[in-house]
């Protein structure tokens, strides 16, 4: 039996990095919340990639939703900030004793408190969190970060033991650090009918929401019964600024005092941050790919597919987006994770394309590929039109904001899906290679997987992989993974979005070694 101090790597591959481009010479002060807010006193004013659509949980459902959830729930275990490596530490969780593979005792803090009337965190809150996620039921799309959870046995007011049904490699890197991991009562879920969006019934976090104007900002404020750690800021203003070029201009106008900001201007960021203050780079673990509906009519010939693979240079692709500050990638999971692949089954080959498309009997196609409004993404598109256009493939680019973007693959938001046909896609990472391949299983299909792309023995390596603790062997499967990805002509790989980050002289900004901000560590200096 031992009990551990965590050091985490992280999972699965979902969640949207919600970028849409606005107009890049838009005046800041045209945004309506900048205009209001000082950075005066207590504040810490911080760019949202957009706005909040759900907080519970359970159906998230984007990176702006899983950084207000940072900060407004105490987290079973948290990633430390200011570090090169993952390493994750226990937070409402006091103690983790791993007593064998598949049994994970736990001890909670006692004295956290829920907001409302809901009183004390406790063990049953623990146990029906954890299982609400995992139970088919709920038709949670995290399932996947409890998939090997039998039950948790209560054992006390606040200890309990977590009871697998094999041995699980994410549980400490990307399930328990991360939103699956978070706590509620009962009660409150209950009493929200099973579950909720913007309007979380309870909070046991550093901060509790104040205010909130939609598409304008949301206002949390410290919460004084939270006592885990020391909360710097009394107030976080967060605005939802969808271009990144915006954001960086109100930066540079004194409006925000923490922003990531384009990949485009990284390097321009690097030579020298404005205003006295700090940039920081950070090797993301985002993935960044070109997607294929291969359910729709023009898409269903394999040849088809891989014709388009053939006919796109990923080098250019990326250089065009991202003006040097990126590379190609071979693949969805980033350098130094088990399953990282070197290189690509298929390249760019022009004359190969119009051979495969002349065998499938197609000319002429004409194909629309739908992209969010970001400066990154239509520079993308635009080369992949150019290039595609010289194999005899018509593109028409489709621009959407992200609110509109996020449904288009969704089969529960409406039938749009099915003239969904190529597409631009970027998901946010946690650091195990689980994380980003669990959303292209057949389970995911209409859900997260756009592609609809299905296969056996993907689906099989996925469950296997995650149960599988060598990691040698964890990565011989991962890159197999990618392998039939690519094989299925579903998919073009193109990028690891680095990140950059802008912040305020006098603010000590808390980053994950990726460069997800925790905001609720941010400090001064």
């Amino acid at each position: 039996m031992a009990k551990i101090d965590m050091t985490a790597v992280s999972r699965r591959g979902f969640i949207a990095s919600t970028l849409a481009l606005g107009t890049a010479g838009l005046a800041l002060r045209s945004h309506p919340a900048l205009a209001q807010v000082s950075a005066e006193g207590g504040r810490l004013r911080a760019r949202l990639y957009a706005d909040i659509s759900n907080l519970d949980p359970a159906f998230w459902t984007s990176g702006s939703d899983a950084l207000v959830m940072e900060c407004i729930f105490a987290y079973a275990m948290q990633f430390e900030t200011g570090t090169a490596e993952f390493k994750a530490q226990p937070l409402a969780l006091k103690s983790i004793t791993v007593i064998d593979d598949t049994h994970i005792g736990f001890e909670l803090h006692p004295g956290i408190l829920y907001s409302g009337d809901y009183g004390e965190m406790t063990a049953e809150d623990a146990k029906f969190s954890w299982e609400r996620i995992a139970d088919p039921a709920v038709q949670s799309p995290y399932a996947a970060d409890w998939a090997q959870l039998d039950h948790v046995e209560v054992t006390g007011r606040h200890t309990g033991t977590i009871v697998l049904k094999a041995p699980f490699a994410p549980l400490f890197t990307t399930t328990l650090p991360a939103t699956s991991g978070i706590i509620l009562p009962k009660a409150a879920i209950e009493a929200a009918n099973g579950k909720f969006a913007t309007e979380p019934p309870v909070t046991s976090g550093p901060y509790r929401i104040r205010e909130w104007q939609p598409r304008t900002r949301l206002v949390l404020e410290k919460n004084p019964d939270f006592k885990l750690f020391d909360v710097e800021f009394d107030e976080l203003i967060l605005i939802p600024i969808e271009d990144p070029k915006t954001a960086e201009l109100g930066f540079e106008a004194g409006d925000l005092d923490h922003a990531q900001t384009s990949i485009s201007s990284i390097p321009r960021f690097a030579a020298g941050a404005p205003k006295g203050g700090r940039f920081d780079q950070f090797t993301a673990l985002n993935y960044y790919w070109l997607g294929m509906n291969e359910a729709n009519a023009d898409l269903t010939d394999q040849k088809v597919r891989r014709a388009i693979q053939h006919g796109i240079a990923r080098d250019a692709v990326v250089e065009a987006a991202y003006l040097g500050a990126a590379s190609p990638a071979a693949g969805i999971i980033a350098p130094g994770l088990p399953g990282h692949r070197a290189e690509n089954t298929y390249n760019y080959d022009p004359d190969l394309a119009r051979s495969l498309l002349a065998e499938a009997g197609v000319s002429g196609l004409t194909v629309t590929l739908s992209i969010q409004q970001t400066a990154e993404d239509l520079a993308a598109a635009q080369i992949i039109q150019a290039l595609l256009a010289d194999i005899g493939v018509t593109v028409q680019i489709d621009q959407y904001e992200s609110g509109s973007f996020w449904s288009l693959g969704i089969e529960a938001d409406g039938d749009q899906w099915k003239n969904l046909q190529l597409f631009l896609f970027s998901f946010t990472m946690q650091p195990d290679p689980s994380w980003a391949t669990a959303w292209f299983t057949t389970e995911q299909v209409g859900i997260w997987n756009w592609q609809r792309f299905s296969n056996a023995e993907f689906d099989q390596l996925n469950r296997d992989a995650a149960t599988e603790l060598d990691v040698a062997k964890r990565d011989t499967m991962y890159i197999r993974m990618q392998e039939l990805m690519e094989e299925s002509g579903d998919f073009v790989f193109l990028t690891f979005e680095p990140v950059g980050t802008l912040s305020a002289a006098g603010v000590a900004p808390a980053m994950r070694p990726d460069g997800w901000p925790i905001l609720s560590r941010f400090g001064r200096g």
